[in-house]
């Protein structure tokens, strides 16, 4: 990540610079969701070789292959961690001085209008960065391979879990479409609050010695119930929806068990495949559902960044 020239806007150059980090970011989580494989496979190989073979030496060799797998996915999931810690900080060290400058370059050009926190904003980006929420963006690429696994183990249980997943996605677009306007309505309203308290801040002797803070706190209540009612609203939308995805992604699981133990009555799989294919296709719809809970950080870090 090399300094921003005078010449260029210092977010662009940020971008830019950031995308230095990404190439890394893919392959730790490329390798983290291989390894999640792991259970899966140990859990296919103990039903179907080491309980009719009854070997305890292919278990053992089992058992401390699949230690040393859950322990490197372990590691790249700190390595990701830290990845994404410097970028954060990178990302704040950067544009820190450039926000706070134009912030006070704005309020000495225009003091008549109310002043812009783009530093919350920064920080609200940041927050997003390092916290849970950006995993999902991470691990959602990865779940075609899991998908394809299963289709590899039979084709039935394949289309079940892309069902599944599509369904899933579907409550997530739904999600962004029943909440983006309330919480974009909350987020100026709460402009407008951040305004009144700035100007009531900055004339503070003016509002006392001529007994304005009654009518300001009624004209500050205003926005600040409309805040109030519309990230209620967000939420108790967004509240079923999540509902919903959790009966749904929980009533696939008992699907493809079902469908499983018909296929292995039938012995067209093993006990083993069916037990592989449901941890399976609840990694492959663990990034969406986990995105639907996500989404309110999602949408304030986009808002931020914007």
């Amino acid at each position: 990540m090399t300094e921003t020239r005078p010449d260029r806007n210092a977010l662009t150059e940020v971008v830019a610079g950031c995308r230095a980090a990404i190439a890394p970011l893919v392959l730790f989580s490329m390798g983290v969701n291989l390894l999640m494989l792991t259970t899966s496979l140990y859990m296919l190989q103990v039903y179907d070789r080491v309980l009719s073979s009854r070997s305890m030496e292919t278990l053992t060799a089992l058992s401390v292959i699949a230690l040393l797998a859950l322990a490197t996915m372990a590691a790249l999931e700190i390595v990701r961690g830290r990845v994404l810690l410097g970028v954060s900080g990178w990302i704040s060290r950067r544009l820190s001085a450039p926000l706070l400058a134009a912030t006070v370059d704005r309020a000495a050009a225009r003091p008549s209008e109310p002043a812009r926190q783009p530093l919350q904003d920064l920080e609200q980006l940041r927050n997003f960065l390092t916290g849970p929420g950006v995993f999902p963006v991470l691990d959602a690429p990865w779940a075609p391979i899991f998908l394809a696994v299963i289709f590899l183990l039979h084709p039935w249980l394949g289309w079940m879990s892309l069902i599944g997943c599509i369904l899933l996605f579907l409550l997530a677009l739904l999600n962004e479409a029943a909440t983006h306007a309330p919480l974009d309505r909350a987020t100026r309203a709460h402009g407008r609050m951040r305004a009144k308290a700035e100007a009531a801040a900055r004339n503070a002797e003016a509002v006392q010695a001529m007994g304005m803070l009654g009518s300001l706190l009624r004209h500050w209540r205003a926005p600040q119930s409309e805040m109030v009612a519309q990230q209620s609203r967000a939420s108790a939308r967004a509240g079923i929806i999540t509902a919903v995805a959790k009966f749904l992604r929980q009533a696939l699981q008992l699907g493809i068990l079902g469908l499983g133990a018909y296929l292995a009555v039938r012995e067209e799989i093993t006990p083993g495949t069916m037990i592989a294919a449901s941890i399976l296709m609840g990694r492959a719809l663990a990034p969406v559902e986990q995105a639907i809970g996500a989404w309110r950080g999602m949408v304030a870090a986009r808002a931020a960044f914007r």
